[in-house]
């Protein structure tokens, strides 16, 4: 379901009439050379992935991507599996509105020195991905909840494009908050560092199963292997090659659970080269082998069925 409305152009573009919104699910999400309005996607389900100049950024449970007014961009499901996600599409005139009041009035909501950029009333939000926290998690569900069981009269559109812009802002201003303990003072430091501690860690998701290692990780921050390792960990509370290592685990499991491949196939596949230190690895994080979570995952399936 979706209420998206566009037209198209003199000029061929397609241009937004109001704010919209998509909520579906697709079993080969794909789209070539889009171009979007100011927008937030989300994902409920799968891996969105969105190749964006030269970067490949993943939308899932865990992130949510920003997207300026213009942006050029195609649009996959990771492995061609099933997705289902959120997108809101902004008017430009609604988000004009939206940060004028909140730059005129006393909320400190909007600020010139957020991860954004502010071109007059026109935000600039920055080519990375954005964590989804525990303050964003409800109102997510609650805007499933009211799209898929509640009326167009029980639903106030309006307040819920002000609810997810509101959302939005307050969680770039609440990421820089990383930066409290670390002896930095100048906000636009923060802000900088912020950006490429960012595009390393989507980096990292877009790379998980390959051969990296630190010289790379710390060249795509443009920091030094042991700035970007520090900081790295200060911020997101974990080391890069345990991120990794985490990623490659939750890929493990999700192969395990809907695919036949066995456990040597699965190690290869998350970039693994070693099935013993695999295995190993995979008990340290879940308390079972590959193969014992694999058959715990099955008989749970014939019990509930």
């Amino acid at each position: 379901m979706g209420g998206q409305i566009y037209w198209k152009s003199d000029n061929g573009e397609m241009e937004g009439i109001n704010n919209g919104f998509a909520l579906f699910s697709s079993s080969n999400l794909y789209g070539e050379n889009q171009k979007t309005r100011f927008s937030v996607r989300f994902g409920i389900s799968g891996t969105q992935e969105y190749l964006i100049e030269d970067k490949l950024l993943q939308v899932n449970q865990q992130q949510f991507l920003v997207m300026n007014a213009g942006t050029n961009y195609t649009v996959r499901a990771q492995n061609n599996e099933d997705v289902t996600m959120l997108a809101f599409c902004f008017n430009e005139s609604f988000v004009k509105d939206f940060v004028n009041f909140h730059m005129n009035s006393e909320d400190e909501l909007i600020s010139q020195n957020g991860i954004y950029d502010l071109v007059g009333s026109v935000p600039e939000f920055p080519l990375h991905t954005f964590f989804v926290d525990e303050e964003v998690r409800p109102v997510i569900r609650d805007i499933i909840h009211a799209k898929l069981y509640l009326s167009i009269d029980e639903i106030d559109d309006y307040s819920i494009f002000n609810r997810i812009l509101e959302m939005v802002f307050a969680d770039c201003s609440s990421q820089l908050t990383h930066f409290e303990n670390q002896n930095i003072v100048k906000q636009s430091t923060k802000v900088e560092l912020y950006k490429r501690l960012s595009i390393a860690r989507d980096y990292i998701q877009a790379h998980y199963c390959e051969e990296i290692n630190l010289n790379e990780l710390s060249r795509v921050a443009c920091l030094s292997p042991y700035h970007f390792h520090r900081a790295f960990k200060k911020t997101f509370g974990i080391t890069p090659k345990k991120f990794v290592t985490a990623l490659r685990m939750e890929r493990s499991k999700w192969l395990l659970r809907h695919r036949e491949s066995n456990v040597q196939a699965i190690c290869n596949d998350v970039g693994f080269k070693d099935v013993s230190s695999f295995t190993r690895l995979f008990a340290s994080y879940t308390g079972l082998t590959p193969s014992a979570y694999r058959n715990q995952q099955v008989s749970a399936y014939a019990i509930s069925a």
